[in-house]
């Protein structure tokens, strides 16, 4: 670790300095002038380390001084020149993200790939003290190794894991970072961020896959649980276990086939269709045409019908919101990579090339880390949020509903809200026709016969239906009309695009109920959804200040 700042203030007059330490603490501040002054009276000095070992370049670096840098690399400086502990100047840069310091001295010959006595390269420093900008800007301009260990097999995401960093995670697994690579000791980055206890990193390690390793033993046959427990971290230690168990169990049930596994993949759907076809089963012919009630008025026979028509069209609507794509966005993963490279399709370097790229988002560029999907690999658009049900990101993300067997996001939520308001006009016109059936009878529920009850059963059922299904209908029209989704509704603590400048919700992208309910309803795939045919890089290019509030790019975003 570089050492603090030498002293600005030292007693007496320029002269009676000593040469180095002049240099070095103008270096340190950015004095230009002193520097200047100095090496007038001896260049040497400029490329001369102090009495700690440290050269001035290192200094002007670890502060980001580009004047300074830029002055020394103009009187031929070796930017590449290493202290006694192997460290260069772009090492020092890292440990502070100095970015523009760093950038400079790469654009003037600086090696990302030295490394120092502990076989540190500047993304081990970079990522040691978190600095997830650093690493972007060496990835992204200067295609770093970010799997180059050090020498104990260590490499970058190993210690943005043993520190806690998530953020500097997020960005390595992006960027295709081995999860699974162990060190000397046989630790993968999972065991070191339980030993450490770091939750969220254990968290982001398991988003991204890493699910496998909870099995895998160290070099002293401990496993990522029991190292957390030793090092007492019960929690985590407990979190872990849990999590083994539950993959193991969704193993299990990914295993099966034919109608199992449809049931499985649809969850409660089913028995939403057989609800509501039982229900109009039950209307028509235990209520409306019961030979007890006797023949059924005109009247209560096109209510029937009307039942049966707004019935059938929220089914079909139903059916849409099940199997239409609900806005997944294209995975930028390893695999689909893998497959592309076995069709010839592009080589190695150039689909490196293309991911670096679409990682190229104004999103990162502002820092906004939390962006970046883990498991998909992707830049998410706004709006976006990985579903852990269907494990994969959906624009314009409002919830996964287990009642449909599907996500609800950009590309079925306006399926979804007219079978929901289909549905509930079947079920409060059926439940008029019910009562209106009973009044034409004139008989009562005292008499207790087959009619009576059937009606009776119906109109619990129906009424409880109502309640319900009428209160989900409400919810998503009020959602609609305001442009807002129940993820942002429920969670918009998390989203800085939704803070108002006083710290309360701020919805950006309510353009007034008439122009949301048309963008909702009638257009509802851009600019949130993105084709399942588009490419990786396609989807990560969404841009954050493209994120329009309407069809007409009338208002943008604030990246604030």
């Amino acid at each position: 670790m570089p050492p603090e700042l030498p002293s600005s203030s030292t007693p007496g007059s320029p002269g009676s300095v000593p040469p180095l330490e002049r240099v070095r603490t103008a270096c340190a501040y950015g004095n230009y002038e002193d520097l200047r002054e100095a090496a007038e009276v001896d260049a040497s000095l400029l490329d001369s380390p102090d009495e700690m070992g440290y050269y001035p370049l290192q200094w002007a670096a670890l502060n980001n001084r580009v004047s300074i840098i830029t002055f020394l690399i103009d009187k031929s400086v070796d930017v590449n020149r290493a202290d006694r502990t192997g460290q260069t100047a772009l090492h020092w840069a890292s440990v502070r993200g100095s970015l523009l310091a760093g950038e400079t001295l790469l654009s003037h010959g600086a090696d990302l790939r030295l490394q120092d006595g502990r076989g540190y390269t500047a993304c081990h420093v970079a990522a040691q003290y978190g600095q997830t900008a650093f690493i972007f800007m060496c990835a992204l301009r200067w295609r770093a190794d970010i799997d180059c260990p050090d020498v104990d097999g260590r490499t970058p995401l190993h210690w943005a894991a043993y520190k806690g960093f998530a953020h500097s995670m997020r960005l390595l697994i992006v960027l295709d970072a081995q999860i699974s690579v162990g060190d000397r000791e046989g630790c993968t980055p999972l065991h070191w961020a339980a030993i450490r206890g770091n939750s969220e990193a254990c968290t982001v390690l398991l988003q991204a896959g890493a699910s496998s390793l909870l099995e895998r033993a160290d070099a002293t046959g401990m496993v990522p649980a029991r190292l957390a427990r030793e090092k007492g971290h019960r929690f985590l230690a407990h979190y872990l276990e849990n999590y083994q168990n539950k993959q193991a169990q969704k193993g299990r049930h990914w295993t099966q086939k034919g109608a199992v596994a449809w049931l499985l993949n649809t969850q409660l759907c089913p028995l939403i269709w057989a609800l509501v076809l039982a229900l109009l089963a039950m209307l028509v012919y235990k209520v409306v045409l019961h030979p007890e009630f006797g023949s059924p008025s005109a009247g209560i026979l096109a209510w029937t019908w009307v039942t049966l028509i707004c019935a059938s069209a929220g089914l079909v609507f139903l059916y849409k919101t099940t199997t239409a794509d609900p806005g997944f966005l294209p995975c930028g993963s390893r695999e689909r990579n893998g497959k592309e490279r076995e069709k010839g399709k592009q080589s190695q370097t150039s689909l490196q090339y293309d991911r670096l790229q679409a990682l190229d988002s104004p999103a990162l560029r502002a820092g906004n880390w939390g962006q970046l999907c883990v498991t998909c690999k992707i830049v998410r658009p706004l709006r976006a949020k990985h579903c852990a049900v269907s494990n994969r990101c959906v624009a314009m993300f409002d919830h996964f509903c287990p009642w449909v067997g599907n996500c609800i996001g950009a590309g079925n939520r306006h399926y979804f809200a007219l079978f929901l308001w289909l549905e509930t006009a079947a079920v409060a016109v059926s439940a008029a026709v019910a009562v209106a059936r009973l009044r034409q009878s004139g008989r009562k529920f005292s008499e207790g016969n087959s009619a009576i009850t059937w009606t009776a059963v119906f109109l619990v059922i129906d009424v409880f239906l109502l309640l319900s299904v009428g209160a989900l209908s409400i919810t998503q029209g009020m959602q609609i009309a305001r442009n807002t989704t129940t993820n942002e509704e429920a969670n918009w603590t998390r989203y800085k695009y939704l803070h108002g400048e006083d710290g309360t919700f701020h919805n950006p992208f309510n353009q007034g109920c008439r122009q949301n309910c048309m963008e909702a309803m009638c257009n509802p795939s851009t600019p949130y959804i993105v084709s399942s045919d588009s490419s990786p890089e396609t989807t990560s290019l969404l841009r954050l200040e493209e994120g329009l509030v309407g069809s007409n790019g009338r208002r943008k975003i604030s990246m604030a």
